[in-house]
């Protein structure tokens, strides 16, 4: 069997791959599991701070606080790392341990959240590899093309 890519992935994606799941709104996409797609495709790894992040989110009872639940619950399916000196772009604390923790495991994708923004082109500037720059839109398509995810 072959190794999975090893990517690195920010609070908000998680969080975002989460709400399919959670929302019991009748229009809610419902069958697919986003999250759990992620985890079972790729070997997925955070620095600390993105679960430290999700801790933030927690205990209101909104969707958003039932999706940062949900990330916890999976927890054990991420590699967490700690990450220390963050990087000088302006960047919150989570995007910056993201990129070096991407930079540092020479990652075959980062994963992020911040496209149509600034933050995306601080965010290439900092990875060492900009080809390893994804948004969760594009691998939600990637994982639908590998019939992982239905279209």
């Amino acid at each position: 069997m072959p190794e999975k890519a090893v990517a690195v992935v920010d609070t908000n994606v998680l969080l975002n791959l989460a709400l399919p799941v959670v929302d019991a709104r009748p229009r809610a996409p419902s069958g697919a599991d986003p999250l759990k797609a992620l985890l079972t495709a790729y070997d997925v790894h955070v620095p600390a701070s993105v679960l430290g992040e999700r801790t933030d989110v927690t205990g209101s009872g909104d969707l958003l606080s039932t999706a940062a639940d949900l990330v916890f619950q999976a927890a054990n399916h991420l590699s967490t790392h700690d990450v220390d000196d963050p990087l000088e772009y302006g960047l919150d604390r989570g995007e910056s341990n993201c990129i070096r923790l991407a930079n540092e495991l020479e990652a075959d994708l980062f994963v992020t959240d911040e496209f149509n923004t600034t933050n995306y082109l601080l965010i290439t500037l900092a990875l060492d590899d900009r080809n390893v720059l994804f948004t969760t839109p594009r691998v939600l398509r990637t994982l639908a093309t590998w019939a992982v995810l239905p279209v």
